[in-house]
């Protein structure tokens, strides 16, 4: 909730964007201390005769130290950081006094801990030319580096660049070096690992399941006199030498020759198992160079021909079941490239057959759409370039379909020859599109729904930032959302207690205490906006994730202004009505009851009775004017209360006997059933006053002959509840939401056959929760109902807080 006249925080540029980016992909925040680092920082604070010398990265938020020397702290805030202003500059950026310079006088890094006041910082800058943070040197008092300190320093930036550059080839290789060693040994063939004179150095699981030795058998080992028939091995000596003109000895060499002619060859082989049995086997034999192109061995990939069969018709069932096109795709170095394997999808997907798809990758590009042509290549080209999992969503001219939308997801490997295959899959996600299409509209119109409506709606996230804020909250707090903490709520967005003047605590601000868990319903609060004060309602929830986690909360305000001056206008009229009349009426009670008494002498019989019914309205007048009163005082907050710890079951048989007769001019007999020994904290008046209300009740709606049971059970060790059950008709469904509400009564007519104000429920709740309690009613249509009231309680003989 910012103010109206301020913007929203804006995005980051995208020369910012990029440098984020060029920041993660040394994948170096939040990494663990590494003394290569801590070096550089005490060389660089032994140079400039500083305490302080950090490696210093700045991210979005903060600049987070890879390594610190004469400082604990690992991280600070970006927006004080000294560092941001050396990574918007180039070269040195240095602060000789920062007690004496405007743009960090107020700096709390300067006015308290660590108390800079002198700060050099030289940017480490990318390859392509990014500011990804500094080294910086510190001192407690103001000073100046020399042109050979300022040399040295910026020496020292380049060699952690270049470090950095290092740790990140080395994670990479130890990337590839671990993906090697997967794809190896999750390779469906038989992988063989030899040295350069044929000798075995490792072998993958594939392997030793085709041949029934273990590794530890096979290594060391020769390979061709292990695995290889000696006839066979002589067999293609003698041709190999035909061909090649030169004599081959029946070894390794057979393998390797055809290699040393440039020749790549896959050749069907029986080789031997460890039982004597022959496995048939296609044979492919690769180069293994270092980067120096020095020869280290061979890789031999044994295919089990008796499986092949059977893994085709296995892998023709599993692509029939996926949705789409499965593929390998070979792209060459020289340009070429063709498709190894392709599912029957590719119908579906590009409406071409499999002879089509023959010539490479061209009739496939012919379907694209046009404008996603380019994008298609250069995406497929940059993940070929890095072996990284290519993904890429475009359109598809189809012949039947026409325009479709595909998600299309590889993975790259390179081969020996320098050729790059491709596992992949492509999906038809028109249907997915139109959703997202659908789904967007529906958002768009909740949006719109929510700025048109009455209501102000907030919400926000898990973190207690705001991402909701419709134009009814602005218009009622006077300001849009700003980027604060829940504790700058209350005083930003003028939320008051009910009073108008009182600040709001932020822990029992609504959206706040709904974070926490919490479900607000109907609680009253005002906005002071300029002078003027709105009473609203406040609905609270926490909203959930798909996974249940709380990922935020929402509150829904309504305006309650109008309905809070029509209450304060009748209750100042009840108030004044009912203090004109009380002292007139008290007269005529009084005088009506002296006469009827025959205090001032006989009454004539014909008299008697318009007197009798005179005295007894009068008397409902009076009792109506009191609980008017009451419930004038409640609301005015007047009522006083005196707390006492008593006794709880004496004050129970007291307002038995206090109702007896009431009871007994209905036919209705009381009972009191059981009682804990507990003692509670009330105002006896006032528990007598609601004991009464209950009871009276149910004594006026049980039939004659039955009894009201009242008793008391103890809910838990710190609270008891108080029950008074009739035997009447029960409440009836449409008033149970109203039955503690002013004036409420379940028969409203005016020949309804019971009497009374409506008031009585209405002040017993008041008076209850007054005294820390609650009140409610269990009840069934034509079953009776069952009126009680919980309050805390403590054992009997408990001295007195």
């Amino acid at each position: 909730m910012e103010s109206s006249k301020s913007m929203p925080a804006p995005s980051p540029p995208p020369r910012e964007l990029s440098r984020l980016a060029a920041l993660l992909r040394y994948e170096i925040l939040d990494t663990p201390d590494e003394s290569a680092f801590d070096d550089f920082t005490q060389l660089a604070s032994y140079i400039c005769d500083t305490p302080i010398a950090l490696i210093s990265l700045v991210d979005d938020h903060r600049q987070w130290f890879k390594s610190r020397f004469g400082l604990d702290v690992s991280e600070t805030p970006r927006e004080i950081s000294f560092c941001t202003h050396t990574i918007e500059g180039q070269g040195i950026f240095e602060v000789n006094d920062a007690q004496q310079d405007q743009r960090f006088q107020q700096n709390p890094l300067v006015t308290g801990a660590p108390r800079i006041r002198f700060y050099a910082g030289t940017p480490l800058t990318s390859p392509d030319g990014y500011n990804l943070g500094t080294l910086c040197v510190i001192d407690h008092q103001p000073r100046q580096l020399s042109d050979a300190q300022r040399d040295a320093l910026a020496n020292l930036s380049r060699q952690i660049m270049r470090l950095f550059e290092e740790r990140l080839q080395g994670h990479r290789y130890a990337e590839q070096a671990a993906l090697q060693q997967a794809l190896i040994n999750s390779a469906g063939s038989a992988m063989l690992l030899t040295t350069a004179d044929g000798r075995i150095s490792g072998v993958n699981p594939t392997a030793e399941r085709l041949f029934g030795y273990s590794e530890q058998m096979l290594v060391d080992q020769s390979l061709t006199s292990i695995l290889f028939p000696p006839d066979a091995l002589a067999r293609r000596a003698s041709i190999l030498s035909d061909e090649l003109g030169e004599i081959i000895e029946p070894g390794f060499a057979v393998l390797t020759a055809p290699l040393l002619e440039g020749r790549r060859e896959m050749r069907e082989w029986r080789l031997l198992h460890r039982t004597g049995e022959s496995v048939p086997v296609l044979l492919n034999v690769s180069a293994i160079h270092d980067e120096r192109e020095l020869l280290r061995g061979y890789i031999i990939s044994a295919y089990d021909l008796a499986h092949q069969e059977r893994l085709q018709l296995r892998l023709q069932q599993i692509a029939a079941q996926v949705p789409g096109m499965l593929f390998q795709f070979c792209w060459r170095p020289d340009g070429t490239s063709s498709f190894p394997y392709l599912s029957e999808g590719v119908e579906d997907i590009y409406g071409l057959s499999a002879a089509e798809m023959t010539p490479g990758i061209g009739p496939v590009f012919d379907r694209i759409h046009p404008c996603d042509r380019e994008p298609v290549l250069t995406s497929i080209g940059k993940a070929a370039s890095t072996l990284t999992p290519w993904y890429f969503e475009h359109r598809i001219d189809h012949p039947r379909k026409g325009l479709i939308w595909v998600e299309a997801r590889a993975t790259p490997m390179r081969q020996a020859d320098g050729s790059v295959l491709w596992h992949g899959l492509v999906t038809d996600i028109t249907d997915r599109k139109a959703e997202q299409l659908e789904l967007d509209k529906q958002q768009e119109m909740n949006r719109r729904l929510l700025e048109a409506l009455s209501e102000a709606v907030v919400a926000c996230d898990s973190e207690g930032q705001l991402t909701l804020f419709n134009h009814t909250a602005r218009l009622w707090h006077g300001v849009d959302a700003q980027r604060l903490t829940p504790e700058q709520w209350p005083a930003a967005y003028h939320l008051c207690q009910t009073d108008g003047v009182t600040p709001m605590a932020y822990e029992e601000v609504p959206l706040t205490r709904a974070l926490r868990g919490e479900r607000i319903r109907n609680l009253e609060l005002t906005i002071v906006n300029q002078g003027m004060i709105r009473h609203v309602s406040a609905n609270a929830d926490p909203m959930y994730a798909s996974n249940g986690q709380q990922n935020g909360a929402v509150v829904v305000l309504h305006d309650i202004t109008e309905r809070k001056q029509i209450e304060t206008l009748q209750r100042d009229f009840v108030s004044t009505v009912s203090h004109e009349l009380r002292t007139p009426l008290t007269s005529i009670t009084a005088s009506l009851g002296l006469i009827c008494g025959e205090v001032i002498g006989e009454v004539p019989e014909h008299l008697q009775e318009l007197l009798d019914i005179a005295h007894q309205n009068s008397k409902r007048l009076s009792a109506l004017i009191d609980d008017l009163l009451d419930i004038d005082k409640l609301s005015a907050g007047k009522m006083r209360f005196e707390l006492q710890l008593q006794p709880l079951q004496p004050l129970l048989e007291q307002a038995l006997r206090s109702n007896q007769g009431y009871a007994e001019s209905y036919s209705v007999t009381t009972e009191l059933i059981s009682c804990p020994s507990v003692s509670i904290r009330v105002d006896t008046m006032r528990l007598e006053q609601v004991l009464s209300n209950l009871l009276s009740n149910a004594a006026k709606y049980s039939p004659p002959g039955e009894t009201v049971e009242l008793w008391a059970e103890t809910v838990d060790a710190h609270k008891v509840r108080v029950s008074i059950r009739d035997k009447g008709p029960g409440i009836a469904d449409t008033f149970r939401e109203r039955i503690f509400s002013k004036f409420a009564q379940a028969d409203a007519s005016d020949t309804r056959q019971q009497g009374g104000t409506g008031l009585g429920l209405a002040i017993s709740k008041e008076l209850i929760e007054h005294m820390d309690g609650q009140i409610g009613f269990d009840s069934a249509p034509g079953a009776g109902a069952c009126f009680w009231f919980e309050l805390p309680c403590y054992p009997l003989h408990e001295a007195q807080p």
